[in-house]
């Protein structure tokens, strides 16, 4: 969450969801798909002493970094870790509004995230059982006196206790953090690829993904979306589950405690992990997260997000399917033959544009049957 108001916007959910491998639930809903915590391993997990969030700045990256991408790469975790990030930026150029298309609203974002610079990127690890692995705060290069900005949000982060001389004299290159990123098991479509979790991600998704490139983002939402799965291929909103409220709010109510400053990179992030175990992590006993070692179908129907609804690229579709975790893999649910199919083509290594397709052909036969 980067400045004031920003946690009251509607979050977003991708085409690509790592808890979509469930079934439908009431109203087009899907229930998640994560790993199963008692209540005593819960806690355990988040009073440890690791709870503590690490500064990095570009005198102490490569150490840093190697920690990161270590405790991501234990052995035993074979359906990927949880990383919960957030992303820290300078305001907005221009207001995006509330309502109104969703081509419309990302064109907003676009404009937004290809002219300013993030000021710190946060992230909170934890492995599939929900034990933390570690908390860091990537303090990026930033100048107040020469890049873009909206004045309001730069004093509200001040205020929140960013240092912003310090961010211009000892910040590291964002485009460097991005390029370590994008090559690293971080990302990309792998048997242990990360769920990446956010609360209210639609920016912070997009200053991920303009650093994982170091391009500005895609001209359309469909194409964002389909380069964003080719990095980030399983990925969880918490607005889904929780549509009203701020995420200190919603701390607060199911009794959480904020570590670190709010407003800051890192201790967001491991706000948003902490929630995570909680509210959805903790849903569905004898479960673990990337159980069918893939993402996962948007479900139909509104929520919380403005991008939802299928995508302009089509859905990507579970590897569950084909190995029976989804209705759809025996044809009697959503997906039928198709879905089953499209699983098969990415398990097969035939990629993404052909699991694309294959979506692609699904949701007009699912159009065909609704006519």
């Amino acid at each position: 969450s980067s400045q004031c108001g920003r946690e009251s916007q509607k979050g977003w959910r991708c085409g690509v969801d790592c808890s979509r491998a469930g079934r439908a639930g009431p109203g087009g809903t899907v229930e998640a798909m994560a790993p199963a915590l008692a209540p005593s391993l819960q806690a355990a997990a988040l009073s440890e002493a690791g709870c503590e969030v690490h500064d990095v700045w570009a005198w102490n990256l490569d150490e840093a970094f190697d920690a990161l991408v270590a405790s991501a790469s234990d052995e035993a975790d074979a359906g990927g870790v949880i990383l919960a990030f957030d992303v820290e930026f300078p305001g907005f150029l221009r207001q995006e509004p509330r309502t109104g298309a969703r081509a419309v609203r990302y064109q907003v974002l676009r404009e937004n995230v290809d002219r300013l610079r993030p000021i710190q990127l946060g992230v909170a690890l934890a492995g599939s059982d929900g034990t933390l692995r570690g908390v860091w705060s990537f303090n990026l290069r930033f100048d107040v006196d020469v890049d873009l900005h909206s004045a309001k949000s730069v004093a509200f982060l001040r205020a929140a206790g960013l240092d912003f001389p310090r961010h211009a004299a000892e910040g590291l290159d964002a485009e460097e953090l991005g390029h370590r990123l994008a090559t690293s098991k971080l990302v990309g479509w792998h048997a242990r690829a990360p769920c990446w979790v956010t609360f209210s991600g639609s920016y912070d998704f997009g200053y991920l993904l303009r650093m994982l490139t170091s391009e500005k983002l895609p001209q359309s939402f469909g194409c964002f979306d389909v380069r964003l799965s080719n990095f980030c291929p399983k990925r969880h909103e918490l607005r889904d589950e929780l549509p009203h409220g701020s995420l200190d709010s919603l701390a607060r109510k199911h009794g959480l405690q904020r570590r670190g400053l709010a407003h800051t990179a890192g201790s967001d992030a491991l706000l948003t992990l902490e929630l995570f175990l909680l509210i959805v992590a903790s849903k569905c006993p004898g479960q673990v997260l990337g159980n069918a070692g893939g993402a996962a179908t948007g479900a139909e129907g509104d929520n919380a997000c403005w991008w939802n609804g299928g995508g302009e690229a089509g859905d990507i579709i579970s590897a569950s399917a084909l190995l029976g975790g989804d209705d759809g893999a025996g044809g009697g649910g959503r997906g039928g033959g198709l879905e089953a199919a499209a699983a098969a083509a990415f398990a097969a290594g035939r990629g993404l544009e052909a699991c694309l397709k294959l979506s692609e052909q699904h949701q007009h036969q699912q159009q065909q049957q609704q006519q």
